[in-house]
């Protein structure tokens, strides 16, 4: 028997290389794969009653959990109402957890109507379980789409968005790099959100995507309720260069061997037309109307002005 030196990161970024070539199997068009080789010959019998690619509406979307990150470096959940949860990326085991107010909006303005504002998630679905029902810090009150159809294909995820009240068609492709026998690029702890907003309409219209997120760089998620000591620590820088501008999140309270030492980005790519505002905080109000304020802001002008 031979002895193989790699670590346990290793053998899971092999393994999973070695999975997604054979998914990518699966998906060869029939005209892409050698003559006189059959569907049936390359993803096996497939019963009647399932058809590909896998489409879900409706209350189809509530368990949707759609891993983006690298292969060994935890992950975060798309949901089926496009949506992000299941936040793994901090050395445990973390279903059901995401930090307070990671939500995206999108606003448009048809010329000479109304701008339009929703949260860029389909509507929240029930049963609203739980010792908080709904929650405060998944701002229930504004508004969302009305609804979206998930179409997963590891590790493709797409969605599309609908409303009849928003003057533009919107999409969402989410991946991470993922690519077979490349198991370094494989691993790099990213996921791409690609929003892609096309104008059906003779009238021009504008357009503002915006993502918030809390800082999730912490000592540790303590019990719901319970406050994290270092959580006012924590900084939010802004980065812009080399096409890419967003905020570079850390916490400097944090010891360099804490197991929670790091950081997150969140950033978007940015091109010749269009520009970028940012805010390194939530304006400070009473009652949990911060996130009001931030709302207030964007639904009114698509943009978030001067920092609070």
């Amino acid at each position: 028997m031979r002895t193989l030196g790699i670590n346990r990161r290793e053998f899971f970024k092999q393994a999973a290389g070695t999975i997604g070539a054979a998914q990518l199997a699966l998906s060869i068009p029939a005209a892409a794969r050698p003559e006189g080789e059959s569907l049936k010959q390359t993803q096996g019998s497939i019963p009647k009653s399932i058809e590909y690619p896998r489409q879900f509406r409706g209350s189809q979307l509530k368990m949707i959990s759609f891993p983006l990150g690298g292969v060994a470096a935890g992950s975060i959940g798309l949901g089926g109402r496009g949506q992000l949860r299941d936040w793994e990326i901090f050395n445990r085991p973390n279903q059901g957890f995401r930090p307070k107010y990671a939500f995206p909006s999108i606003w448009v303005k048809a010329a000479g109507a109304q701008p339009v504002a929703r949260v860029l998630e389909a509507r929240l679905l029930p049963p609203f379980a739980g010792q908080f029902g709904l929650g405060s810090d998944n701002v229930p009150g504004l508004s969302r789409l009305e609804g979206a159809v998930f179409t997963g294909s590891y590790p493709l995820a797409h969605i599309d968005f609908e409303d009849s009240m928003l003057p533009a068609k919107v999409e969402l492709d989410a991946f991470s790099p993922f690519i077979p026998h490349e198991p370094d690029d494989s691993g790099l702890p990213v996921a791409i959100l690609r929003y892609r907003v096309t104008n059906p309409g003779v009238l021009p219209v504008h357009v503002s995507i915006a993502f918030s997120i809390e800082n999730p760089v912490m000592s540790q998620y303590p019990a719901a309720g319970e406050p994290d000591p270092k959580a006012g620590q924590r900084a939010n820088a802004f980065v812009d260069g080399d096409g890419i501008a967003g905020l570079l999140m850390s916490n400097p309270g944090l010891a360099t061997a804490d197991p929670m030492k790091g950081s997150f980005t969140l950033a978007c790519l940015t091109g010749a037309t269009g520009k970028v505002s940012r805010w390194g905080g939530w304006p400070q109000g009473r009652w949990w109307n911060s996130p009001l304020l931030f709302w207030d802001r964007f639904s009114k002008a698509g943009d978030l002005g001067d920092p609070p």
